[in-house]
C-alpha cells in the first residue's frame, strides 16, 4: 500500500513518573496541535527523543479519496513491519491503541473531529491509558480522588463522582495544598515507597471550559487514602487492610472502566485481578480511613489527627 506522506513530528515533550516510567510524546498530521494541547494541560517540557518509549498520537489522513489508518501512516514512518504488526485494543470510535510487537512504543490514533471540542478532551481523557497501564505493571493505581499535600505530604481523598471531593478540597485551609480533584496516579517507586501525582480534572474542560493545568510529573510522597462520606459530623474510622484493599480497588476500576467499556468481560479479568493484586500490596503499607464529613465542620482536622501535623 502507498501511504500518504506523514508530516514531520510535532514539537517531542518528555513524561517521567517517580517510578521511573517515562515516555517520549509527539504527534502526527493533524494531530499535531492537539499534541501540543495535551501537552499544555499536562505541563511538559519540551524535549528530543531520549530512548524513552515513544508515545505517538496521530490522526486519520485523506489521499486520493481514501482514509488511510494512522497506525501504518506512523508504522511506515517507524519502520515496523510483518503481518498484524501493531493492532491491539480499540476505544470508542474516535481513539484507538496501537501496540508494536517487540517494542514498547504505542502509537494512539485519533478521530479527526474539528467540530467538537468535547470530543478533543474525551480522547486527551483516553490517552492516558497506556501512561496508567504501565505503571499498573509496576505495582502502580490509578485512583478516582482528590489529592492534597500537607507539609509535603500526600492524602487521597477518594470518592465517587458528585459526593463531595471538589468540594473539601475546596474547603481546606491555606495551610493545605490541593494538588488535583478528579485524578490521581499512584506509583511505587524504586525504594518501594508510594507516591502521587496529580493528573488533570478533565471534566472542567469538558463543562467549564477550564484553561487550568497540572504538573503531572510532581509528586508527594503518599500517607494515606480516606475514602469520603457524607455525614452530620466530622470523623475518620480507621479501615481493615481488606477493607481497604477492596475501596483501593474500587477507585481504581472507577478511573479504567472508560478504558474497558468495549471490551468484552473476559477480556477485563486481566486488568481486574492486576488492580486487585496491585490494592492489596498497598493497603499493607498506605493506612486507610473512612472520611465522615459534615456540611459546615473542619473535617481536615479529623485528618490531621490520624495523620499528623
Amino acid at each position: 500500500m502507498n501511504h500518504p506522506q506523514s508530516s514531520s513530528l510535532s514539537i517531542e515533550y518528555f513524561l517521567i513518573l517517580s517510578d521511573g516510567c517515562s515516555w517520549w510524546l509527539s504527534g502526527v498530521n493533524e494531530s499535531v496541535r492537539w499534541v501540543d494541547k495535551l501537552a499544555t494541560i499536562m505541563e511538559l517540557k519540551e524535549s528530543k527523543s531520549n530512548g524513552s518509549p515513544k508515545l505517538i498520537f496521530s490522526s486519520e489522513v485523506a489521499s486520493n479519496g481514501r482514509i488511510h489508518r494512522a497506525s501504518d501512516c506512523v508504522a511506515a514512518k517507524l519502520s515496523y513491519s510483518g503481518p498484524n504488526a501493531g493492532l491491539s485494543i480499540s476505544h470508542p470510535d474516535s481513539f484507538r491503541v496501537w501496540r508494536y510487537n517487540n517494542t514498547p512504543d504505542v502509537v494512539c490514533e485519533v478521530k479527526d473531529n474539528d467540530e467538537s471540542a468535547e470530543i478533543e478532551i474525551i480522547n486527551m481523557w483516553f490517552a492516558l491509558h497506556p501512561i496508567y497501564q504501565r505503571s499498573m505493571c509496576v505495582s502502580g493505581l490509578p485512583f478516582h480522588a482528590g489529592l492534597i499535600e500537607l507539609d509535603g505530604r500526600g492524602v487521597l481523598v477518594a470518592a465517587r463522582g458528585d459526593t463531595g471531593k471538589s468540594t473539601c478540597c475546596r474547603r481546606l485551609p491555606d495551610y493545605w495544598k490541593p494538588l488535583c480533584d478528579d485524578e490521581a496516579l499512584v506509583v511505587f517507586d524504586k525504594q518501594k515507597k508510594y507516591r502521587a501525582h496529580p493528573f488533570p480534572t478533565w471534566s472542567d474542560y469538558l463543562w467549564k471550559h477550564s484553561e487550568k493545568t497540572w504538573n503531572v510529573q510532581y509528586s508527594v510522597p503518599l500517607t494515606g487514602v480516606f475514602f469520603l462520606e457524607q455525614s452530620e459530623v466530622d470523623e475518620v474510622k480507621p479501615l481493615g487492610e481488606g477493607q481497604a484493599a477492596v475501596l483501593m480497588a474500587e477507585s481504581a476500576t472507577q478511573v479504567c472502566r472508560k478504558f474497558w467499556r468495549t471490551s468484552a468481560r473476559e477480556d477485563q479479568r486481566p486488568f481486574r485481578i492486576e488492580i486487585f493484586n496491585n490494592a492489596c500490596k498497598m493497603a499493607k503499607q498506605i493506612p486507610a480511613y473512612r472520611l465522615c464529613v459534615s456540611l459546615h465542620g473542619e473535617f481536615w482536622e479529623k485528618m490531621e489527627q490520624v495523620i499528623g501535623r
